[in-house]
């Protein structure tokens, strides 16, 4: 799943915000997020995209579940 946005990396956030749209991104902030999945049983996709000199150099694909 990763894979299919290793083509973010080295991209600025105009580029970002014009692929993956803007989200509830704070555009200074250095870390972003965006849900890629839900389920309605409470599974969560999350991508975690971490920028450097608003550039993104990493990210991350975290899975989640809802807890009771």
């Amino acid at each position: 799943m990763l894979d299919q946005y290793k083509y973010l990396i080295g991209r600025n956030k105009e580029e970002v915000v014009s692929s993956l749209g803007q989200e509830f991104n704070f555009y200074p902030a250095n870390i972003w997020t965006y849900e890629i999945h839900k389920t309605w049983w409470g599974k969560e996709v999350i991508l975690y995209l971490d920028f450097q000199n608003d550039v993104v150099f990493n990210l991350k694909v975290k899975i989640s579940y809802w807890k009771f």
